[in-house]
């Protein structure tokens, strides 16, 4: 069975540099809250040869990480989960 790594905050840059190298070995399921950022990361990933799932999702919400699981379990068995969604300072009060 094929090996899937899920990438949460997956569109941001440390979530598409971590795919970068973790999508050497596997396909990777990227999960962030902006498509449109999702979108340009799977182009980009795609662009290299890495095969790259977009799900839009926000982790706070147990329904989207059920949906999230979903995706990645139907693409094979999640070898691991990479957590590189966070909040900065800068981002809001």
């Amino acid at each position: 069975m094929t090996e899937v790594s899920v990438i949460t905050g997956g569109a941001g840059g440390m979530g598409v540099a971590t795919a970068k190298v973790v999508g050497r070995d596997r396909p990777v399921v990227l999960c962030d809250v902006r498509q449109d950022r999702l979108d340009a990361a799977v182009a980009a990933l795609t662009a290299l040869g890495i095969t790259a799932t977009a799900v839009n999702a926000d982790v706070s919400d147990r329904a989207a990480v059920d949906r999230l699981f979903d995706t990645a379990a139907a693409l094979g068995t999640v070898v691991s989960v990479i957590h590189t969604a966070g909040v900065s300072p800068s981002m809001g009060a």
